[in-house]
């Protein structure tokens, strides 16, 4: 049996035998596998047409059908040793170049002409889809070899008195051999185009369960975190209730100068806690659309800020050009202002005239804030990267790198956008728009998100940064 197994087309080539199992490199492989199977089968079909004519008593078929097996088998060499696209382009122009001599030299009674049409089929599935040029050479390379055979009329090197046996049975040959070979390559087309679909669909089924496993993983790490980060604020609460006790108890000034530190220390612990904790709860949680006075939360967050001692020379100034409250997620909306605010205020410049302002306005049906100061501002080459989760400015910088980020992410979970200007030494101005949900009765009707901007643009020392939805 392993004898026979030879004559299975799927064993006609050394790359369908190696790759039988491994489906990937199968279908990698399928035009080299579909060049090997068509000219071993082409060889051993001249090899018998040859033997039949020598028995019909022909001379001249024989010796073109022996040509035809040879050159073939030499295609099928070629392949076999790693020379694909050198056997492609051999194959064809033999093939194209052979049958034009042939049909001038016989009669076109015999119907040889047909096997272009298989030509053109070969051409069009043979070559792979980073050889195009070559596809649409040699299918028109086929189209036009036809045509000049019918406007010579099959006689360009003169008439020859070939001798033939059987001009109606050559003709049925010849039509059925080519229709057949003509319909083995469009089945192949077609079966290719099924494997392509049929991968595309796995494909799309692992990138469908790999996105549902990825989701899990991140949800189950946002739990995580938002536990993790509420479990430590209460021993870290614990340590600054002692340090504050140790504080009051000891006279020492060098045990005092290490309890300030340590209070120091603790303190921007549970500011980087408090901003993991704000980022896994803007990630967990949807967007719950309320009233917000805005006047009135501005004022909450300026006292908040107010009486910090980095805030100390620092005028606070807003104007909410708005008459009543608007439909907005407050906590998120709160998180942002807090975040710019602290920002603005630790980056502020020591001046009798330092401000950070506040201002608000309707535009269509977005909410328009902007928070700007006359503080440090940022250098033009670092306006690109404040928003990257971790990035500082420099590396005196005291912050944890989570604050704009934050404020980015919770921008645009609420379906706004936020971009910066900023000139160095002359201060900075963010810009938020946030859609706005229009209250109707009991229900509130979320308004299309406005387009982010999606330049960014540098004029002078000033640079303008966006970032988008």
């Amino acid at each position: 049996m392993k004898a026979l197994s030879i004559l299975l087309p799927k064993n006609w080539s050394r790359y369908s035998r190696q790759f039988s199992e491994d489906s990937e490199a199968y279908y990698k492989y399928k035009r080299v596998i579909l060049l090997s199977q068509f000219t071993l089968f082409g060889a051993v079909i001249g090899i018998l047409h040859a033997l039949e004519d020598l028995v019909d008593g022909l001379v001249f078929m024989p010796v073109m059908d022996a040509i035809m097996a040879v050159f073939i088998f030499v295609a099928y060499l070629l392949n076999e040793n790693e020379f694909h696209k050198t056997a492609r382009i051999f194959l064809l122009t033999f093939l194209n170049i052979y049958f034009f001599v042939y049909c001038s030299l016989v009669p076109k009674e015999l119907g040889i002409y047909f096997y272009y049409f298989a030509w053109i089929g070969l051409a069009s599935v043979i070559f792979e889809p980073t050889e195009n040029l070559l596809r649409i050479f040699f299918v028109a390379a086929s189209i036009g070899l036809i045509l000049l055979l019918h406007l010579t009329d099959f006689s360009l090197f003169g008439d020859f008195n070939i001798q033939v046996v059987d001009v109606e049975r050559s003709f049925l040959i010849n039509l059925i051999s080519s229709i057949i070979v003509l319909v083995f390559f469009i089945v192949f087309m077609a079966r290719t185009n099924d494997l392509s679909e049929e991968r595309l669909v796995m494909l799309a089924r692992e990138v469908q369960e790999k996105n549902a496993r990825l989701q899990k993983t991140n949800d189950e790490l946002d739990r995580f975190v938002y536990s993790a980060s509420h479990d430590l604020r209460a021993p870290l609460m614990s340590i600054k209730g002692l340090i504050n006790l140790a504080q009051f108890e000891s006279k020492d000034g060098v045990i005092q100068q290490y309890l300030a530190m340590m209070v120091d220390r603790t303190d921007k612990l549970d500011d980087f806690i408090h901003d993991i904790i704000d980022y896994a709860r803007n990630a967990r949680t949807g967007i719950v659309y309320e009233p917000v006075d805005l006047d009135g939360l501005v004022n909450d967050i300026f006292e908040n800020h107010r009486f910090a001692e980095s805030a100390q020379g620092i005028c606070f100034e807003k104007k909410i050009a708005l008459d009543k409250p608007v439909y907005t997620d407050k906590r998120r909306l709160s998180i942002v202002l807090n975040n710019l605010l602290s920002n603005a205020i630790k980056y502020h410049r020591k001046t009798s005239d330092a401000l950070v302002k506040v201002a608000a306005q309707i535009e269509d049906t977005d909410l328009k804030i902007e928070v700007s100061d006359n503080g440090q501002g940022i250098p033009a080459d670092r306006l690109g990267k404040i928003f990257d989760m971790f990035y500082r400015g420099t590396e005196q910088s005291k912050g944890s790198g989570l604050g704009l980020y934050i404020v980015k992410e919770t921008v645009e979970k609420m379906g706004g956008v936020i971009r910066v200007t900023s000139e160095f030494e002359r201060g900075s101005s963010f810009i938020i728009k946030l859609p706005l949900a229009i209250q109707n009765g009991s229900e509130q009707r979320h308004v299309q998100p406005v387009q982010a901007p999606t330049e960014l643009t540098r004029n002078a020392t000033v640079a303008e940064a966006t970032t988008k939805t």
